[in-house]
């Protein structure tokens, strides 16, 4: 690890001792906002990992609003929430309990609740797109964030989830406050987090996707705590699923006790230490590619599309285009190529390169039974 300049505190314990773990370069289109770099922390004091970025609130603020590419049926955020949660409703939520979920998406979490039965439900999100499908669907919503609460009234919700979006705040500590002044007295506050301790054990599995624009909080259980206790709340039940960990959390008194986590961030550094083991493969097929002046279409458009432009010659290449299945996605450019529907490839004879971190093995079993003309590699 070594000594950088700093941009950010410590989201948990605002410690201002860090020191990096590894640097991540991506060519950011001008339009997102953000900055083409960050590096990946340690705090010192507390031991959370987090993007130290040079963004600030606005420019998430403005990425947000402006690039939301979550309200698409083809993302999977939320699409398991209900069933993943449904004990800890039973648990702690009747039928006609208020409920807020913050970060809506694409509204299949609020969807799924309305369809259980649950009668007093409430969405929010910063894009009106999403906020617009939950009013076609017939649930209350409103266009907000977590720095900026729903309703003004406190101790409005019996039950508040927060689902996916935590790792995205560049300052957790804010958020939280607000989500406790909304959360009645006897309130449960369920929040979730892709749990990065577990990184090295399961590279395979969906944690090296949130190293990418949006996730700049790379939390473990230990952190989580670190944070909602500062702010006055304690865990009182928990679920794993993979590598997602949710928690529940009840209401307490505030504690700056903090417990040292000195387990993630080896977990994290040992990751980006197998990733370079593949950077040589990688940049050996991109050669051939250029060599070979095969004309190619590039299925993804994220975060490891991103880094490649940035960090090997994949612009080198003769790219004709970009395949997605986000719909929001397709029609838009992406460095000067449009992103088309995978339709686009039914009547076309190209080298698909399969650029994604999560859904590469779905894409490929995708393209098969498409039954087109093209060859595929995987990187």
């Amino acid at each position: 690890m070594s000594e950088h300049s700093k941009n950010r505190y410590c989201p948990v314990c605002g410690g201002k001792r860090s020191k990096t773990i590894h640097k991540v370069i991506m060519k950011v289109p001008e339009d997102y906002h953000l900055p083409d770099s960050y590096h990946v922390a340690v705090c010192e004091d507390c031991g959370m990992v987090y993007s130290d970025t040079k963004a600030g609130m606005e420019d998430y603020d403005w990425y947000y609003s402006h690039c939301n590419f979550y309200g698409d049926d083809s993302k999977c955020d939320n699409s398991l929430s209900y069933d993943t949660l449904e004990e800890f409703l039973t648990a702690y939520c009747r039928k006609d309990s208020s409920i807020l979920n913050i970060g809506s998406g694409n509204g299949r979490f609020e969807v799924a609740l309305k369809k259980n039965g649950y009668t007093f439900v409430t969405g929010m999100d910063p894009s009106g797109e999403s906020v617009e499908r939950l009013k076609k669907a017939g649930i209350r919503s409103y266009i907000g964030n977590i720095y900026q609460p729903v309703l003004e009234e406190e101790e409005t919700y019996d039950f508040i989830t927060l689902i996916g979006v935590i790792e995205h705040l560049l300052d957790p500590g804010k958020g939280i406050s607000n989500v406790r002044r909304l959360l009645k007295g006897d309130g449960t506050f369920v929040v979730n987090i892709p749990d990065y301790s577990v990184l090295g054990k399961h590279t395979k599995e969906i944690i090296p996707h949130h190293f990418n624009l949006e996730h700049i909080n790379y939390f473990s259980g230990i952190s989580l705590d670190n944070l909602l206790n500062r702010y006055g709340m304690q865990s009182v039940a928990e679920k794993r699923v993979k590598d997602e960990l949710f928690r529940c959390y009840k209401k307490a008194g505030v504690s700056n006790e903090v417990r040292k986590d000195d387990i993630t961030w080896r977990a994290v550094d040992e990751y980006f230490g197998t990733q370079r083991g593949k950077e040589e493969r990688i940049s050996q097929i991109i050669a051939g590619l250029i060599g070979d002046q095969r004309e190619i279409i590039i299925w993804g458009t994220g975060a490891f599309v991103m880094n490649l432009i940035a960090t090997t010659d994949l612009g080198k290449c003769r790219i004709k285009g970009f395949i997605d299945n986000n719909k929001i996605k397709q029609g838009r450019e992406l460095y000067g190529r449009t992103i088309y529907a995978p339709e686009f490839l039914q009547d076309k004879k190209y080298t698909v390169l399969i650029c994604s971190i999560l859904n590469s093995e779905e894409i490929r079993e995708q393209l098969e039974r498409m039954n087109t003309e093209n060859d595929y590699i995987v990187l």
